[in-house]
């Protein structure tokens, strides 16, 4: 019989057994005190955490299902340890295949970052939906329309994790921490 321990991360709850929940805790604050120095250090770890909560998400078919020690070590395996990205340990990348997701991009836009977004996509120049939407406007007219309603439903990509998604990277520690400090320059 093992102990569990219940935790919240990214407001989800999940039960880990006491062991694993060691190896979590060690490792989150392993990462605390690697990104100390960084002026957002809590968004930081608040993104790795929502990373966190989601592949633990994956892991459970119901929500009575608790944790283990692989399970958590697959996880870190996946997002990196503070020595993969100092280069002290050897690196030992995901291989699992990263999809990107559509979102506007606030960072690179000229009205609501539709296009920035659809580039990132479908890795095309925004610059050629711009044309496009320009073209539909002129002579359909729909143009406008249609980029009014991706403008609606588009999500736009505000923290960090949702960056990486659009770009289709690897959601790592490492690149988490990269790009908010990308971001914050």
């Amino acid at each position: 019989m093992k102990r569990t321990v219940t935790v919240s991360l990214n407001g989800n709850a999940f039960e880990l057994e006491d062991d694993a929940f060691k190896l979590l805790d060690s490792y989150l604050n392993q990462l605390d005190s690697y990104f100390s120095k960084e002026e957002g250090k809590s968004e930081i770890i608040a993104d790795i955490e929502a990373r966190i909560a989601e592949h633990f998400a994956e892991y459970t078919v119901t929500s009575k299902q608790v944790i283990n020690v692989e399970m958590v070590k697959k996880v870190i395996e996946i997002m990196g340890t503070p020595g993969n990205i100092d280069g002290t340990e050897s690196e030992n990348p995901h291989t699992g295949k990263t999809y990107r997701k559509l979102y506007r991009d606030i960072d690179d836009r000229v009205l609501g970052g539709v296009c920035s977004g659809m580039g990132y996509y479908w890795n095309v120049d925004p610059l050629i939906f711009r044309i496009i939407f320009i073209l539909l406007a002129i002579w359909v007219g729909s143009g406008i329309l249609v980029y009014l309603i991706l403008w609606i439903v588009v999500p736009p990509a505000i923290t960090s994790v949702q960056k990486l998604e659009m770009k289709g990277e690897d959601i790592t520690a490492e690149k988490i921490g990269k790009e908010f400090e990308s971001k914050n320059k």
